[in-house]
């Protein structure tokens, strides 16, 4: 079970050189800048409705949301690319799984300075989290000693989305699914430059390989959840646009646990994908959509507000210790944040 806790390659630019740069650089948002902003220029390029409040409030809880993922898959990329014991672990799950972890880094950035440019390009302030940037680094080699937003050194993580996708049921209707492998308060990355066994470097890459899929599952399903609620085309098109990217990754990850070695150990059973009963293949097997009693489909889910909305996806993280050691604040803040965009209606 999840824990429960009280909220209190070469795309362009070398990648690695991104992560020795300004990757970290979010941009500035104040609670008191929620709420009275308007658009400078009223209805944007487009033509068709004027960027509404409640536009304006997704835009700057998926900013957060980009942000954090950034900061997550920073953390992989920089021991994924400077400790080549966990980078070996990675790559025996799928040969460029190191490779994928920092290309992914700077594409979930470029959602957030888009995201974030939009809205400074229309007279809104733009989603800032760099005070929140408290939570320390791991130790090992590879690792930058500066701030965090989030905690991969003790967590846990929700593995339900392997049964998920290839069962009929659908967390919209009220189905829970059970976790396929039991990842509770483990490291994600290695936590120091303490001797490590090589079936134990292989455990957390294992608990890692698992937690890309988890983090891109509720990419995938955030944008649908928010797309009903925009009235403005253009951040309709931006939602419509960076939604299918964080899928795509999602897959990605999803088909390298095919190659996942089987093994145990530290309270830890990694069984072998290719024997299970419900197969290895990653491609999603229809399932129940929108109303009972019609034709099953292959669908992202959840989409509804009440299990992969703003709200659930954060609370969600909070669940298994991602965000462990941060200030109330910042729980404060991505509340309201996730609240707000959440209450969003089209009006139009």
């Amino acid at each position: 079970m999840i824990k429960k806790t009280n909220i209190p390659n070469q795309r362009g630019p070398s990648r690695r050189s991104f992560l020795t740069g300004a990757a970290m650089a979010g941009a500035g948002i104040g609670l008191s800048a929620f709420t009275g902003a308007r658009s400078a220029f009223g209805q944007t390029a487009s033509g068709g409705p004027g960027i509404t409040d409640g536009d304006v409030a997704i835009l700057h809880f998926l900013a957060a949301a980009e942000l954090i993922e950034t900061d997550l898959w920073i953390q992989y990329a920089e021991l994924a690319v400077g400790n080549k014991p966990y980078a070996d672990a990675l790559n025996l799950i799928e040969g460029e799984l190191t490779i994928y972890t920092t290309d992914v880094a700077g594409d979930e950035q470029s959602h957030a300075d888009f995201i974030n440019g939009f809205l400074v390009a229309n007279g809104f302030p733009p989603t800032n989290l760099d005070a929140f940037r408290t939570l320390p680094s791991s130790t090992a080699k590879g690792a930058r000693q500066i701030g965090r937003l989030t905690n991969l050194l003790k967590t846990t993580v929700d593995t339900s989305f392997y049964l998920r996708y290839r069962r009929r049921g659908n967390p919209d209707f009220g189905d829970v699914f059970p976790q396929f492998v039991e990842i509770i308060d483990k490291p994600l990355i290695p936590m120091d430059d303490r001797p490590l066994t090589k079936k134990e470097v292989q455990l957390i890459a294992n608990s890692a390989a698992f937690h890309f899929c988890a983090t891109e599952q509720g990419g995938a399903s955030i944008y649908p959840s928010l797309i009903p609620k925009v009235t403005n085309l253009d951040v309709l098109r931006i939602l419509t646009s960076i939604g299918p990217t964080e899928a795509y990754f999602f897959a990605s990850f999803h088909q390298s646990l095919e190659g996942l070695p089987a093994i145990s150990g530290h309270g830890l059973v990694f069984p072998d994908v290719t024997i299970n009963d419900i197969g290895a293949h990653h491609i999603p097997h229809p399932c129940k959509f929108l109303q009972p009693g019609l034709p099953l489909a292959c669908v992202v889910r959840p989409i509804r507000t009440q299990f992969g909305g703003a709200l659930h996806l954060f609370e969600a993280g909070v669940s298994t210790g991602l965000f462990e050691g941060q200030s109330q604040e910042f729980f404060t803040t991505l509340t309201a944040l996730a609240t707000a965009a959440d209450a969003a209606s089209r009006s139009c």
